[in-house]
C-alpha cells in the first residue's frame, strides 16, 4: 500500500495541499466588496508588452499585490502578487513577451515586494541549450539588462518570490507568461492560451482545506473565453502551461496536430514526418505546445484538461455558486470553441445501427456505484454490474445512434471521447449544441439519443462528462473500438486494459483497477503461442495519473512496437520498439504490438511502476 501511495504521490498533488493544508491567513476576498487592491486584468494575449525604439524592445515590469476575480468582478476573488507593465493594471497571465528572432530585448524590472526575494525566470536568450538560471532581486532593487532574444519558438517566463523558502504547498503561479519569437517576417495569425494556477493554503473545514484559482487566459469556465472560428479554419494555437501541475489537454471532436514541444528557453519544433495528430496532449509543467487544427464542423466544443480535479466544480471559490443561475458542472481549466455553419466532413455507409444502454445505480455497502450496461434487466436491485461498462464494437463509417437511458437517482451524460461525431451528440451536458440540438444532462428516467460517427479505426471511450469524479470512479466509463469496414474483431489478439480510480483519492492497491480488477488480484491469465501478434491497446480514464504498459520475461523487459495514439496511427518514424510505453496521462490511448518469439511464462503489467500495477501471465506455447 505505501509503494501505492508512493507512485499516487505526484500525480495527486492537487490533494497534497489538503493533506498539508492548516489555517492560515486567507487571500480570500468576498464576492462584491472591494478590496482596495488594483483589479486584475485577465489577458488575451492579443498585445505585445514593450515599446520598440530604434530596433530595440524596451520592456518595464514590476509586481503589485492585486485584487484576481477568476470569474468576474462582481464574484469571489483572492489577494495575489501580479505582473504589471509602466505602472499599468495588473494581469494575469503576465504580459505577452512578443518579438522577432535575433531582436534585442532591454529589460527594467523593479522587484515592489516589501520583505521577499523574486527570481526572475526566462529574461535570458534562447540559444537551443535550455539555460534557465534565475535573476535575482532583494526587496526594493531595481535592475537593467539587454539580452538578444534567440531562436524562433513557443515559450514563458515567470517569477517566484521567496520561493526557496516556502516549500513546495504554496503555488504562485499565476506570476507567468508568454515568450514567443516569431521567425523573421511572420504573418501567421495564431491564438496564445496560458495556464496559470494560484493556490494556497486555507481553512481545512473548507472543500480540499485550500484555495485556488485554475485559469487559462486569466479566467475560469464558465467565464473564460470562447473562441470563433468557421468551418475549414485553419487554426494555429500556442498553449502554455505556466504551472508545474500536468495537464493533458483534451480538444472534443477533432484531431490537432503537433507542431512543437517546448519550455521556458527551448523549443523543438518538429519536421513535418515527426508532428502527431491527437486528441488529448499530456503537457508537463511549465511546459508549451504549438497545435494547429481545423475545425470541419460546426457546433460548440470545449478544450479543457482532462485531469478531474482541475475542471471539477469544487476548485471554484467559496460562494462562487451560490451566484449562478443554472448548475456549472465544470470548472477552472476549460475554454470553449464556437464554430460557425457550414459543410461537414462527416461520412455515413450503409444504415443506421442502433443501440439501447442503461446507467444504472447500485449499493455496495460503501458508496453508490454505477454501471453501463446493453441489457435492460441491469436495472434491478440485485445485479452485479460490471466494471468498466461493456466494450462496444464500431465500424469505420457506420452511424450508430445510441440511446441512452438512465435509471440512477442523478443526472448523466455520456461523452465520446475521441470520436469526431455531430456537436449535439458530443456529451457535455447543456452546451454541446449544433443544428439546433443540444447533449443534455439526461435526468433520471429519461433517455437520449446519441448519433456517433466513426471515421477512423482506432482506440477510443465513453465516460460521464457529468460529477465527473463521482460518477466516472463509480463505473461510468468503458471502451469503444472502431474497426476497419472490412476487419473482424478477435478477442484472442486484440486485448483493451482500461485502468481507473475506485475511490476519489485511492488509499491502496485494492482502489485502483485495470479492466475492473484491482491491483492486488492479477488479471485473467492468456495462453498464446510462439509468433503471434497482438494488439495491446492502453487507455487511462482515472481523475489523474500517468500509466505505463510493459512485458517481462525472466525479469527481462521484451520490446513492443507503437503503433498508435488517440485512434490515429503514429508517424512511420515513431512506430518503433520499446521495452516500456510510454506514460499516458488521463485521456489518452496508445496501441501497441507484441509478437512473443519464444516459448515461455510472460508477465503482462500495466499501471503506475513496477510495483503499483496490474499484472497478467501469458503462457507463449510452441507454434
Amino acid at each position: 500500500m505505501g509503494k501505492l501511495l508512493s507512485a499516487l504521490v505526484c500525480v495527486c498533488f492537487f490533494y497534497a495541499h489538503s493533506l498539508a493544508a492548516q489555517s492560515q491567513k486567507t487571500h480570500y476576498l468576498p464576492a462584491e466588496k472591494p478590496s482596495g487592491l488594483p483589479l486584475v486584468e485577465s489577458n488575451d494575449n492579443k498585445v505585445a508588452a514593450g515599446e520598440v525604439i530604434k530596433e530595440i524592445v524596451h520592456i518595464n515590469m514590476d509586481l503589485v499585490l492585486s485584487d484576481f476575480r477568476p470569474e468576474t468582478p462582481d464574484r469571489p476573488g483572492l489577494s495575489v502578487w501580479a505582473f504589471r507593465e509602466d505602472g499599468g493594471r495588473p494581469k494575469i497571465p503576465a504580459p505577452l513577451i512578443r518579438v522577432e528572432t535575433g531582436q534585442m530585448i532591454n529589460m527594467t524590472f523593479n522587484n515592489t515586494h516589501p520583505d521577499s526575494l523574486v527570481y526572475l525566470f526566462g529574461f535570458n536568450e534562447r540559444d537551443g541549450t535550455g539555460s534557465n538560471e534565475p535573476i535575482i532581486f532583494k526587496p526594493g532593487e531595481t535592475k537593467n539588462w539587454s539580452f538578444n532574444a534567440g531562436k524562433a519558438g513557443t515559450y514563458l517566463y515567470y517569477a517566484e518570490i521567496g520561493i526557496r523558502s516556502e516549500g513546495r504547498f504554496k503555488e504562485r503561479e499565476q506570476l507567468a507568461g508568454a515568450f514567443i519569437i516569431d521567425p523573421e517576417n511572420y504573418e501567421g495569425n495564431d491564438e496564445i492560451i496560458v495556464l496559470n494556477i494560484y493556490s494556497t493554503s486555507y481553512d481545512s473545514t473548507y472543500e480540499y482545506g485550500f484555495l485556488e484559482a485554475l485559469t487559462m487566459n486569466g479566467r475560469s469556465w464558465p467565464f473564460s473565453e470562447t473562441y470563433k472560428a468557421q468551418v475549414g479554419d485553419s487554426l494555429t494555437w500556442r498553449v502554455i502551461n505556466a504551472s508545474r501541475r500536468n495537464h493533458p489537454m483534451h480538444l472534443h471532436g477533432f484531431y490537432y496536430d503537433v507542431i512543437s514541444r517546448g519550455e521556458t528557453t527551448k523549443d523543438e519544433i518538429y519536421t513535418p514526418d515527426n508532428v502527431r495528430k491527437v486528441v488529448t496532449e499530456f503537457m508537463t509543467g511549465r511546459t508549451t505546445m504549438v497545435a494547429e487544427w481545423v475545425p470541419t464542423r460546426e457546433g460548440k466544443w470545449v478544450f479543457h484538461c482532462h485531469l478531474s480535479f482541475h475542471v471539477s466544480p469544487e476548485i471554484r471559490l467559496p460562494e462562487a455558486e451560490e451566484n449562478d443561475e443554472h448548475h456549472v458542472h465544470m470548472a477552472g481549466l476549460v475554454v470553449g470553441i464556437d464554430v460557425q455553419p457550414g459543410e461537414t466532413d462527416l461520412i455515413s455507409k450503409g444504415e443506421t445501427r442502433k443501440m439501447n444502454m442503461y446507467v444504472n445505480e447500485y449499493d455496495d455497502n460503501e458508496a453508490h456505484k454505477y454501471g453501463f450496461t446493453l441489457d435492460e434487466g441491469m436495472n434491478s436491485e440485485n445485479i452485479e454490474v460490471s466494471r468498466p461498462g461493456p466494450l462496444l464494437l464500431m465500424k469505420q463509417y457506420e452511424t450508430t445512434e445510441v440511446t441512452v437511458t438512465n435509471n440512477m437517482s442523478q443526472s448523466t451524460g455520456v461523452h465520446w471521447h475521441g470520436l469526431e461525431l455531430d456537436s449535439w451528440a458530443d456529451g457535455v451536458p447543456n452546451f454541446s449544441a449544433s443544428g439546433g440540438k443540444m447533449s443534455p444532462a439526461i435526468a433520471p428516467g429519461e433517455s437520449f439519443t446519441y448519433k456517433l460517427s466513426h471515421m477512423r479505426p482506432g482506440t477510443f471511450i465513453y465516460h460521464s462528462h457529468l460529477n465527473d469524479i463521482d460518477q466516472i470512479t463509480g463505473g461510468l466509463y468503458g471502451p469503444l473500438l472502431v474497426l476497419p469496414e472490412d476487419e473482424v474483431y478477435d478477442p484472442e489478439t486484440d486485448h483493451v486494459y482500461i485502468l481507473q480510480w475506485r475511490k476519489d483519492i485511492p488509499s491502496g492497491p485494492g482502489e485502483v483497477d485495470v479492466n475492473g480488477v484491482t491491483f492486488d488480484k492479477p488479471l485473467q491469465s492468456m495462453t498464446t503461442t510462439a509468433g503471434m501478434e497482438h494488439r495491446l491497446r492502453l487507455i487511462n480514464i482515472a481523475p489523474a495519473g500517468r500509466i505505463m504498459l510493459k512485458v517481462m520475461k525472466d525479469s527481462v523487459e521484451v520490446p513492443i512496437q507503437l503503433w498508435a495514439k488517440d485512434g490515429a496511427d503514429v508517424p512511420a518514424s515513431q512506430q518503433v520498439m520499446v521495452t516500456e510505453s510510454q506514460r499516458i496521462g488521463v485521456g489518452e490511448t496508445i496501441d501497441y504490438y507484441f509478437k512473443p518469439t519464444e516459448p515461455g511464462e510472460y508477465q503482462l503489467m500495466v499501471g503506475y511502476n513496477d510495483q503499483a500495477s496490474s499484472k497478467q501471465t501469458w503462457i507463449v506455447e510452441k507454434n
